[in-house]
């Protein structure tokens, strides 16, 4: 019997707020950070689940629906959920690339001109593919 994806139990209590800058570069930043593959995502939430730290949550979209990024606002559109990990409390344990049963989670570093930021769907400059 093939797998279909099934209504899930999504958090829809999150808010989205700006964060201070200051704050942020106080913080320990790692050179790698937890990804997600969406497209064979299927939803499961074990990562979520077996997390020891209690940092990755997937989120109903609707939280970032008035988003005023072009880029964020088009994802929205066509995401069952928005895969968010906080990075101060993620220990890049390996828990949850372990558990998941699709294999769609992994590590990645940011470009070093980033300055610690992540845009959704983003492909690291050393991952996409050269022209010819």
């Amino acid at each position: 019997m093939p797998f279909t994806k099934t209504e899930v139990d999504i958090h829809t209590d999150y808010v989205v707020e700006t964060v201070d800058p200051a704050w942020l570069s106080q913080g320990v930043r790692s050179p790698k950070h937890l990804m997600l593959d969406p497209d064979n995502c299927i939803l499961c939430r074990a990562c979520e689940d077996v997390c020891p730290w209690n940092c990755i949550f997937m989120l109903s979209p609707e939280i970032v629906q008035d988003a005023e990024l072009e880029p964020v606002e088009a994802e929205v559109r066509i995401a069952n959920a928005v895969f968010v990990v906080d990075d101060n409390a993620c220990t890049r344990c390996s828990v949850c690339v372990e558990r998941c049963p699709t294999d769609v989670l992994y590590y990645a570093r940011l470009p070093e001109d980033s300055g610690g930021r992540r845009t959704m769907a983003s492909v690291p400059l050393s991952q996409k593919a050269e022209a010819g």
